[in-house]
């Protein structure tokens, strides 16, 4: 403003023949020419997720929303060490960023602030994962020799300068007992751990620096808190099919199962196929199971014993086999790679007890959230920690293009989601995992980082088992 007036006081014939409110219209117009400031009054949100574009020299997107930048707007790069200056040309693609603004349109976004995650763009990769099958090559990494290994949703490159700590005979004789339970250590690895660390190629393959074979998860990791188990019953005053929460005699809750036995079938045999070969090498043998459940929430959960529950509400949104066949990989991830065990281990082994409040014993269970958390597993619900959503992604991901599906379509889910609820920061995938935008940003990230050759047009999207089960299903309520 008072650069404005300065220079409209230099001018001294308009100042004359304008008026004071003349002058401050002409410069708060200057000021919407500089800055894209709505048009109305509009509360300032955040938006969180991965850049997945870069539009222009003021423009990077997140999906199909464009976030505008102007001089005026602040970039802060996020470490250990505190917040670092950035510039618009330091932002690209494959970035986690926290946007600070308003919506200027449908998909249209001013950002005032950016702050980057720079732990999250470092090119060093490290982690650890459960294997969900038989290393192809598990006598080459044992002997020194240049090997590949796929784990944690990354195919892992070994050279002779990969440092090695691969000796399962050791891993089994230093560790629980069960730990060798999954029988013999040179043929079966299925289930051991691995933990890696290397830098990712332009291929989206790992160099791995280094790689360590540690114990599997405990038997522990695959329980029911509580003593709790989920029995397949009929109702006692309906006589309609449903799953019990039962502890012991007891009775703690229940669901309605969905009674066109077609849809339950189809969904078990999908289900099953993608089951990842190593699925029985657990220290606990697993059964997995897949019940459609009623429920109008767009939802899958998974719990650790390997009982999966598919609300009807998410197969009446989701729009084609690829999408239903990521969201059971996803699911079956949790499982494999024991998440709610990792969760209580990781929180120093803090459990919640058994505090399931007014909810009559045996009756119906109304929200699920809710009774999860009861039971001390409302992750397995509401969403696990964000790395552990990612890996559950990454797994979910290699799975199904290794099933000949078109990964596309899982961020393709996303996106429907988003348009269909609007809000990007509240907005439900799978209930309230973290919002649909972070999500459906990390999975088209991850399929430009680790599949740049795409190659996914042959790739089956849908089936006429799929469309014989919507169309079996009818219509479903969905909130």
């Amino acid at each position: 403003m008072e650069q404005s007036d300065a220079a409209a006081r230099g001018t001294m014939i308009p100042v004359a023949r304008t008026s004071r409110w003349q002058q401050l219209g002409a410069c708060l117009l200057a000021v919407c020419l500089v800055l894209p400031w709505p048009a109305s009054a509009a509360t300032k949100m955040k938006l969180r997720g991965y850049i997945t574009a870069r539009v222009d020299d003021r423009t990077v997107a997140i999906m199909d929303d464009k976030l505008e930048l102007t001089v005026a707007s602040r970039i802060a790069g996020q470490d250990a060490s505190g917040e670092h200056a950035m510039t618009m040309a330091d932002l690209g693609p494959g970035m986690l960023i926290e946007a600070e603004g308003q919506w200027l349109d449908k998909h249209k976004f001013f950002a005032e602030k950016i702050t980057v995650d720079l732990k999250d763009a470092e090119k060093q990769i490290h982690g650890g994962a459960y294997l969900q099958e038989e290393p192809g090559e598990a006598s080459k990494i044992s002997g020194g020799a240049a090997a590949a290994l796929k784990a944690d949703g990354y195919w892992l490159d070994l050279t002779a300068q990969t440092r090695r700590e691969w000796n399962a005979v050791k891993v089994v004789a230093t560790s629980s007992p069960a730990a060798g339970s999954t029988g013999s250590v040179e043929r079966t690895l299925a289930g051991y751990q691995v933990k890696y660390n290397g830098v990712r190629g332009s291929d989206g393959r790992i160099a791995a620096e280094r790689i360590e074979l540690a114990a599997p998860a405990p038997e522990d990791a695959y329980k029911m808190p509580h003593g709790v188990e989920v029995v397949r019953a009929k109702d006692p005053q309906t006589g309609i099919d449903v799953i019990e929460f039962r502890k012991g005699d007891k009775v703690q809750g229940r669901m309605k199962l969905f009674p066109v036995k077609s849809v339950q079938e189809y969904v078990t045999t999908l289900g099953d196929s993608l089951l990842p070969p190593g699925n029985r090498g657990t220290s606990k043998a697993l059964e997995f199971r897949f019940f459609v459940v009623e429920d109008s929430s767009i939802n899958a959960a998974s719990l650790p014993d390997g009982t999966l529950l598919i609300n009807t509400a998410l197969l009446g949104a989701i729009q084609n086999e690829a999408q239903l066949a990521f969201v059971l990989s996803h699911e079956i991830a949790h499982v494999l790679q024991a998440h709610y065990w990792r969760e209580v281990h990781e929180t120093r082994g803090q459990r919640v007890g058994l505090t399931i409040a007014g909810l009559v014993a045996g009756a119906f269970i109304g929200d699920l959230g809710t009774f999860m958390a009861g039971l001390g597993i409302a992750s397995v619900v509401n969403g696990h920690q964000r790395e552990l959503e990612n890996q559950a992604d990454r797994l979910g991901l290699q799975n199904v293009i290794e099933h000949g599906y078109d990964p596309r379509e899982a961020p393709k889910f996303s996106k429907m989601i988003i348009d269909r609820y609007g809000d990007r920061t509240t907005s439900k995938l799978w209930s309230n995992h973290d919002s649909s935008l972070l999500r459906g940003s990390f999975l088209t990230v991850q399929l430009m980082r680790q599949y740049p050759a795409g190659q996914f047009e042959q790739a089956r999207r849908d089936t006429s088992a799929f469309r014989a089960m919507r169309e079996a299903m009818g219509p479903v309520k969905i909130e």
